[in-house]
């Protein structure tokens, strides 16, 4: 069973605690040490790392996200509430699946 559907509901709150976490792996840093309004290029990730992130954020949520979706919320914070728009409208869209 997916992550997605055993949440009821993703907040920006929790995409961006997954986000901290995944790049917190990444870079090889706690969750608490990435701050979460710092560009993503200042995080040490190149583009190659972002567009993995977007990549498991779509496995996560089960839709497809723009290729340049982190170049327009370069952020962990403002990417997180981005996507949160964007999963609510998903499941609005789609009456009668549970919610991403």
């Amino acid at each position: 069973m997916s992550v997605a559907s055993q949440t009821p509901a993703w907040s920006a709150d929790a995409l961006e605690d997954w986000l901290l976490e995944r790049i917190a792996r990444l870079t090889s840093v706690a969750p608490a040490a990435v701050d979460p309004e710092a560009p993503f290029v200042s995080l040490n990730l190149d583009s190659v790392a972002v567009m993995d992130i977007v990549v498991a954020l779509e496995d996560l949520l089960g839709f497809e996200i723009e290729s340049t979706i982190a170049w327009d919320y370069p952020t962990v914070r403002l990417l997180s509430g981005h996507i949160a728009g964007l999963a609510a409208r998903q499941a609005a869209a789609t009456p009668g699946q549970p919610p991403c």
